[in-house]
Order: C-alpha cells, then structure tokens, then sequence
C-alpha cells in the first residue's frame, strides 16, 4: 500500500508567494520606474505652467492693451474687482470647491498622509488664476501651478499604484517641477520642494525631484521662446567695494518682511471675519481696485515692471497713472513711488489671495523686494551722498524679501539669479538672502521655536 506524501515542489494550484509591496513598471527597478514618472510629470507641469502663462498674458492684453500711458485710466477701478467675483463664482458654480491658498491645503494633506488629491486640482487652479491675475489680482501665479503640478503627479501615482513612500515624493516632484516651469527656474524649484514643503532627503528622491524640476522648466522656457520673465538688457555687475551697504539692505529687508508678514496675517484674519463669500469678494475686490488704481504697476504678477525698473526704465512705477500725467516724473518722484508701491503690495496681495481670488504668494515677495529695494538704495543715496547703482538694490533685494517672507534663503537666491541669467550677481544676492533671512530669525523665528 502506498503512502500520500505532500510534495514541497511547488504547483500550479499552489498560492503565489506574496508580492513585494514595492511599485515597479515592468521589469525596471522601483527607482528607475519612479525616475520616469518623474520625467513624465516634469514635462505636464512644464506644459501646464505655459499655458497658464500664456492665457494670463492674453486675458491681460485683452482689458489693458488700449489703455492710456501717460494718464488716469477709470477703468482699473472695476477691472480687479471683477476678476475677484468672476474667480469666486467660477469656484462656486464650476468647480464646486473653494480652492483658495490650495498648496497651503495639498501640503495639509500630504503631511496628515492623505496623498490622494482632488482632480479638480489638475485644471481648477489655472482656470482660477487666469481670471484672477489677468483680470489684475495682484499676486503670482506659482501657488496654482504648483498645486496643479501636486495634482497631477498625485493622479498618476495612483493610476500606476505607488505606494505611499513614494507618492509623498512624487507628489513633491510635481509642485516643484510646477514652480520650476513658471519661473523657469529647475534650481529654484528643487529648493522649493527642499526648504518649503520639507521633502525627505534620499538620493532617490532628490535624482526624481532633479528630474522632474529641470524637464519642467526647460519645457516652459523652450515653449516660450527661450526667454527670461525678467529679462534684463543692460548688464548688471556688482562692484565688490558695496558688499557692506548689501549686508545693510538685506537687514532692512528683513525688517520690510516682518512688516510685510505683520500685514498679511492681519489682512488674512479680518477677511477671515467675514462669513458671506460674495461680501468678501466685494471687499477684497474694492481694496485691490483702489490700490491698482493709485499704483497701476500693482497689476498683475509685475515681472515687465521689475525688469524695466532693475535696466533703468524708471517710469514704468508710475506709467498709466496721475503719478505721470504731468510730464517725466523725477527721480524723488520715482523713489517715493516705488516705496508707496512696497508699502501696500502686501495688502494688495492678501485681498487678491484671501478675499477669493486664486493666485500664489512667491512672485508677490519678489516684486515687493524690487520695489523696496529701490526705495532703500534711493534713501541711502540721499542721506549718505552715496551713489549705489539702483538697479543693483532692486535686484538684490528681491531675493531678500522673498527670504524673509517665505523663509527659504536657499529658494529666494536661486529663483532671482534663474529669472534674471545674471548668475554672476549670486555673491550679493546670496548675501542678501541670508542677511535678510537672519534678521527676521533673531527678531521673530527664534522666539517662536
């Protein structure tokens, strides 16, 4: 008689031996899988970001072009506040969800481990936005594109069923290659998802976020001609003798930043108050149309206004306004102006981001630095008798500002020296950065922590 006995030669009826819960495509390794979907997001953030660019541009041509320059032009008291209303009934009626601040909401979620986000975010932003900012929100653009670049990649994570190890890093690859394909800016975007959202340190995920960020901006800067959002046409060189009146702007940046953060959360917080959404847009919308009105260069992202400012086009800050209806203005003029202009962008900014209107708070920080930093070069040169270039201070002091505000030194010097192709300016501009940075640490940072 024979015996049964269980074989240990595995059949085909047998249970498969469970499967590693590491995601791979095909037969390459997980890495090098992740490495592709990088690529591949790299390259729809860097579309995205250029067709966000490009509808906002010509929504703005489309109301502004037949403006008048040397005048008051009326209609910039209705313009800004109805890009507020049309933004928040779009939100309301069309996507069905309030997408405000929505990078400050995705990155909620990433941390609380919820990686699944919203598909309206993968096009609303950029709905959102064209009509804030082309309608002359006085804001960026980097906010939704970045959360459209979040979207995308959290979207196509788990279409192919990453795990969430690596959805938090691909997911950090998408904001970044967003912020990289707007400011085309692949450095500034690593140092973005680095310093801003706190992405882990891994080699793998820092080769997927090097990936992701240079497709991303090299598709926008190659879409867009191969041109420069704050393109400069006199060169700017940095004469080594004003490396400590740098160190003194950068410390007044630091404190223009305290002030400029004092007065965002204030703002944040009295349209907080305020309960009715169509209310709250009147309100906001009213505040910005005023501030545009009396500052036109208030309009939009300002990059033209920045560029021509840093070359020494000093009309720009007063063009299409009673600022310039009575000839060239002078130089105090110009001065005092550009100063008024910092004073108020953060109330601008705030009721364009916080009163319904969808935009990014990054570009804001940048064109409230230029400004400044004119401002204050202009100052010392008049009570010092000094002649410190003002095209130099302006420069420098938008990666202070940023900086200070956004506390990511790393992030404001790359994006400045990126935007402009003057790398050789990084001296003072990383100075500047870290100085401003400093300050605002040892005044308010290093008590909260």
């Amino acid at each position: 008689m024979s015996t049964n006995t269980t074989s240990t030669t595995p059949s085909a009826t047998q249970t498969p031996p469970a499967q590693s819960n590491e995601w791979h495509l095909g037969s390459l390794p997980p890495s090098v899988s992740l490495f592709v979907l990088a690529a591949l997001i790299g390259l729809l953030a860097g579309l995205s970001a250029f067709v966000l660019k490009e509808t906002i541009k010509w929504m703005s041509l489309l109301l502004v072009s037949h403006f008048h320059k040397h005048g008051v032009n009326w209609a910039l008291l209705f313009i800004p506040l109805a890009g507020i209303i049309l933004t928040v009934v779009l939100q309301r009626y069309g996507l069905k969800r309030n997408i405000e601040h929505g990078l400050d909401k995705i990155g909620d979620m990433v941390r609380r481990g919820q990686y699944n986000i919203p598909a309206t975010y993968t096009y609303g932003p950029v709905l959102a936005s064209t009509l804030t900012l082309g309608f002359g929100g006085s804001a960026g653009a980097e906010g939704p594109i970045a959360s459209t670049g979040a979207a995308l990649a959290s979207q196509m994570g788990r279409w192919v069923g990453l795990p969430p190890r690596l959805m938090m890093i691909i997911i950090g690859c998408g904001a970044g290659a967003g912020i990289a394909g707007i400011f085309k800016a692949p450095i500034g975007g690593m140092m973005f998802t680095l310093e801003v959202m706190g992405m882990e340190m891994t080699t793998v995920a820092v080769i997927a976020l090097t990936i992701a960020c240079v497709i991303g901006g090299m598709t926008s800067y190659g879409l867009t001609g191969f041109s420069l959002d704050v393109p400069l046409t006199h060169p700017q060189y940095f004469d080594p003798h004003m490396s400590g009146w740098v160190i003194v702007i950068g410390v007044l940046c630091g404190l223009y930043s305290i002030y400029y953060s004092r007065i965002n959360l204030v703002m944040q917080r009295l349209f907080g108050l305020v309960r009715s959404p169509w209310l709250k847009a009147l309100l906001s919308g009213g505040i910005l149309s005023v501030l545009v009105f009396v500052f036109p260069s208030l309009y939009g992202e300002g990059y033209t206004t920045m560029a021509h400012l840093i070359d020494g086009n000093l009309t720009a800050v007063t063009d299409f306004s009673f600022w310039h209806m009575d000839g060239k203005p002078t130089l105090a003029t110009i001065v005092l102006v550009c100063g008024g202009v910092a004073l108020v962008k953060s109330f601008a900014c705030t009721a364009t981001n916080s009163g319904g209107g969808v935009a990014g708070d990054f570009a804001p920080t940048l064109f409230a630095g230029c400004m400044a930093g004119f401002f204050f070069g202009g100052i010392l040169n008049d009570v010092f008798g000094l002649g410190l270039p003002l095209g130099n201070c302006a420069l420098i002091a938008m990666a202070g500002t940023m900086s200070g505000v956004i506390h990511a030194p790393l992030m404001a010097m790359f994006i400045v020296v990126e935007m402009t192709g003057y790398y050789g300016m990084m001296f003072p501009v990383a100075i500047c950065s870290v100085v401003a940075y400093a300050t605002v640490w040892s005044l308010t940072l290093r008590k909260q922590s």
